[in-house]
Parts: C-alpha cells; sequence; structure tokens
C-alpha cells in the first residue's frame, strides 16, 4: 500500500513566528529538525499500518527544508521548488491515501498561527464558490486521482477547518493557535506520539475516508491584497479579471488548474 505525504512548516510542532519558517532566519534550522521529526512520525504510523511505500512531497517555501540525513529511510522526498502540481507534486491514482503534515489554517483564520493562503500577496481563493484554504485546494486535487486525505496536522484551527471540508479526516492538533504569532504548544515528544498513533489509524481505517467528489468542472477565484497581481495575473490565456483584485480560471480538471495556479502565483509576484 502506498501513501502520499505533503509536508508544509507552519503546522509544525512548536512553530509560532516567521523567525521559525523563514529560511535564514534564527530559528528555521532549529524547525527543520522539528519539521522532520513530525514527518517521520507521520511515516513511522503508516508504516506501522502495513504501507509498503511512501513517497513525501517538501510543500513548504523553497520546498527544500526536510533534513535528508534525518529523513525515515524508508521514505523517498521530492524537493525543490516550481512543481506543476505545487503541494501535492508526485500523486497519482497508485497511492491509496494521502497525509498533509504540519498544515495551517487559510488566510483570515481567527488565531490560526501563520495562517495564509498559498502567498502573502492572497487576500482569499475560491473553489466553486466555497473558500479554501491549502488543505481544501490540495485535496480537491488529490480527488482528481481519486485519492482520499485521510490525515491532517497543524494547529487547533487548521484541524476544525480540514475537519469541516474533508469529511471523515483524522487529524492531530499539535498547538492551539492563540493568535497569528502566538501558541499554546504541546511538547514535541508529546506530539510525535499523537501523530504515529494518528496515522497509524488513518491507514488502517483509509478506506472508510472517501476522496472528496471528482466535479465535471472547477471555477478557481483568486483575490489578490494587490490589484496590479490580478492585473498582472489576468494578461494569461483563459485568466478573466472579475473584479479589481479578483481573477477568475475555469476548467473541468484539477490536474490542469494546479501549474496554472502556480504561474499565477509567480507572475502575481514579478
Amino acid at each position: 500500500m502506498k501513501v502520499f505525504i505533503s509536508v508544509d512548516m507552519e503546522g509544525i510542532s512548536g512553530v509560532i513566528d516567521d523567525d521559525d519558517v523563514d529560511v535564514g532566519k534564527k530559528n528555521y534550522e532549529y524547525f527543520r529538525k522539528l519539521l522532520t521529526q513530525d514527518l517521520n512520525a507521520a511515516i513511522a504510523g503508516a508504516l506501522d499500518a502495513g504501507a509498503t511505500e511512501i513517497l513525501v512531497n517538501d510543500s513548504h517555501d523553497t520546498m527544500k527544508n526536510v533534513l535528508w540525513d534525518d529523513l525515515n529511510p524508508k521514505a523517498e522526498l521530492i524537493s525543490g521548488f516550481k512543481k506543476p502540481m505545487l503541494m501535492v507534486e508526485g500523486l497519482d491514482d497508485s497511492f491509496a491515501a494521502a497525509f498533509f503534515i504540519g498544515y495551517h489554517g487559510k488566510a483570515g483564520t481567527k488565531d490560526g498561527i501563520l495562517n495564509h493562503t498559498l502567498s502573502g500577496r492572497i487576500q482569499r481563493l475560491f473553489l466553486n464558490g466555497q473558500e479554501v484554504g491549502e488543505a481544501g485546494l490540495n485535496a480537491a486535487a488529490a480527488a482528481a486521482f481519486g485519492v482520499p486525505v485521510v490525515l491532517v496536522t497543524g494547529d487547533t484551527q487548521t484541524a476544525a477547518e480540514v475537519e469541516q471540508d474533508i469529511p471523515g479526516v483524522y487529524t492531530v492538533a499539535v498547538k492551539e493557535g492563540k493568535g497569528i504569532h502566538t501558541g499554546r504548544c504541546l511538547h514535541p515528544s508529546v506530539t510525535r506520539e499523537m501523530i504515529r498513533a494518528k496515522a497509524k489509524e488513518a491507514v488502517e481505517n483509509h478506506k472508510n475516508v472517501q476522496p472528496l467528489p471528482k466535479l465535471a468542472s472547477y471555477t478557481l477565484d483568486l483575490e489578490f491584497k494587490s490589484t496590479n497581481s490580478a492585473k498582472l495575473v489576468s494578461y494569461m490565456p483563459g485568466v478573466e479579471l472579475i473584479d479589481g483584485r479578483t481573477v477568475r480560471y475555469q476548467t473541468d480538471d484539477m490536474r490542469k488548474m494546479m501549474p496554472v495556479l502556480l504561474a499565477m502565483l509567480l507572475l502575481s509576484a514579478s
């Protein structure tokens, strides 16, 4: 049985500040270790439940955060940026289940630690009229391959968000958000035990969690904070400017949407 893992960083045990997750900042190297430890706990739980192959996609910022020497050698890792499927690069229909480790709440989440959606330039993201965060977006992408998201870890706000967006998903809250840069955190040794146990349970019961519905069409509405970002992105073929800050893209397949979304993000940063 194959398990896919997308690992972000803001929802990792103990992370509460930009200094913890930004390359070159004073706490980054320490929290890379905690990221890899949370990840290894999820891998161990999947292996405990009988997983035979595990693929990890490094999904935070430069997407080169996982410490190679410390990673469980039974897992393979996709590392590096500008992946067409973004945070679910490498996922296909051969996987039985997916984990989202270290995820965070969508932009605007009350007291959600380091809450945002994909980029600091984005105000809100809507998929078929429903506002979603990174977990909801990536779960829809996983559904294009028929793969259910069975486990998500992060703060309490992230757990609540995904339990609403992904029916039946298992969650681990490693901390409680008290503000964008404040959290009440469990000790990493405790959260690693929690993650391993819940990962094992999630894999053992993966058939009870269904992928999100695969739809005939998808509409992405991306609301930027800047009118300039929206204007630049609207020059892309197939992208429509809806209002001063919002662009729309429509497709019949999430697998087509994700590379377009990557291009939007890159262009909006110019």
